[in-house]
């Protein structure tokens, strides 16, 4: 039940990134940088009221890789079924190599390998 929360976590965020950039002609940078703002900040409040990051934790690390996914151009990605099938191997790849590759470059450099 909790790899269907990221999955559906990471569709929402690379959704979101993806209408951005491409329907409201945002760009790949801007929107993937004002999605992780918004991400950053609730991470901030997260922290603030003292909630429990160790849980938290994975979700905000996979939505800065969706918003990594979603900066892709509107030529690459044709069908609804694609952005589902990107977030479920973006969560399964995240899920077993983010303890892999601790030290190599940390989880910011894995989240964007695999994204």
């Amino acid at each position: 039940m909790i790899f269907i929360t990221k999955v559906l976590c990471c569709f929402s965020i690379y959704w979101l990134t993806y209408h951005l950039n491409n329907t409201r002609n945002w760009g790949g940078i801007k929107a993937s940088a004002f999605v992780a703002i918004l991400i950053g900040t609730a991470y901030q409040f997260c922290i603030e009221f003292d909630l429990n990051l160790t849980l938290l934790q994975d979700y905000f690390s996979i939505m800065m890789g969706a918003t990594f996914m979603g900066m892709i151009a509107n030529h690459h990605q044709h069908k609804k079924i694609d952005f589902i099938i990107s977030a479920l191997i973006f969560c399964t790849l995240f899920q077993h190599s983010s303890s892999f590759f601790n030290g190599f470059g940390g989880l910011l450099g894995t989240i964007a390998c695999i994204s």
